[in-house]
Formats: C-alpha cells, sequence, structure tokens
C-alpha cells in the first residue's frame, strides 16, 4: 500500500479501512518454518491490533437470535444484540420441527471410528458428517429452503 507513489513522492493513499475479526479461526500455515518463524499464522487484522494500532470493535451483532449469540459471545468485550434480533418477529418464530434454537449432540462413533486424520491437517469425523447430512435431510423434508440452511463445521475435512 505505501508502495503506491505519486511523481512528487507523496502517497496516493490517504486513508485504509480495514474490515475484520481478530477473534475468527486464524490462517492455517502448512509449512512449519513459515509458520514458526513468519508468524503467518496471523491475520493481517490480528497483526495490526498485536502491533497497538487503534481500531473500533462492534459492541452489538444482529445476525443471530440471543441464545445462539451466547454461545460466542465470550469472544467479544462486551458484545450486545442490535434490537432488530430482540423484537423482528422472524427472530421470535419457533424453527419448525425442532424444540430448541440449538441442540448439542453428541455423535457416538462411527463404525467404531470418531475423528480421523485421513492425511496431514486434515481432520474429519464421518459420523457427525452422516449425522447432519440427516438433519439437513429433514429440514428440506419439513420445506426449510436450501438457500436458507447453514452448516457450521471445526472441521476442514
Amino acid at each position: 500500500m505505501l508502495l503506491q507513489r505519486q511523481e512528487d513522492g507523496h502517497a496516493r493513499l490517504k486513508h485504509c479501512i480495514l474490515i475484520g475479526d481478530h477473534h475468527q479461526l486464524p490462517p492455517v500455515v502448512k509449512n512449519m518454518a513459515f509458520h514458526k518463524y513468519s508468524h503467518m499464522d496471523q491475520s493481517l487484522f490480528t497483526s495490526f491490533v498485536r502491533l497497538g494500532i487503534p481500531y473500533i470493535e462492534l459492541n452489538a451483532q444482529g445476525r443471530a437470535r440471543p441464545s445462539l449469540a451466547k454461545l460466542y459471545n465470550w469472544r467479544y468485550r462486551d458484545l450486545g444484540d442490535l434490537s432488530i434480533v430482540k423484537e423482528a418477529p422472524i427472530f421470535q418464530r419457533a424453527n419448525a420441527g425442532f424444540s430448541y434454537d440449538y441442540q448439542l449432540v453428541n455423535v457416538p462413533d462411527y463404525e467404531g471410528k470418531g475423528e480421523s486424520t485421513p492425511s496431514r491437517w486434515f481432520y474429519q469425523n464421518q459420523g457427525e458428517a452422516d449425522y447432519i447430512v440427516s438433519v439437513y435431510i429433514y429440514m428440506r423434508l419439513l420445506w426449510y429452503p436450501a438457500y436458507k440452511i447453514s452448516i457450521l463445521t471445526t472441521y476442514n475435512g
């Protein structure tokens, strides 16, 4: 960014606004030398925060029901909810076919095997994958549109 100089020597760049979140998962660096010595395992945003660059952190979320936001708001300082997620009818209705806003399920090992690593840095759990596919099919049978279903996972396999 700083290499963008005009002929008179002044930088054309006047402001740089980065939108990000240093609380998210860091990049995966597979090369151990880069990982250990280059700090490539942290985002640019995280680098700036660690250098003490001033930043503004959001203090209210507006995407999830408050009950869901409680699952992750511990990562953020004083994260509250926008009024829309407390008041809008779409956030108040129950999810057809489900008893709770969310449910944590312990899936037993699949064919005697739980989490596996078929290759380096590649983790998977076939039993959990099959379980969530079944939940997806169930939701489609209840007429949930596919574009409204999101599957979030901590696995990269």
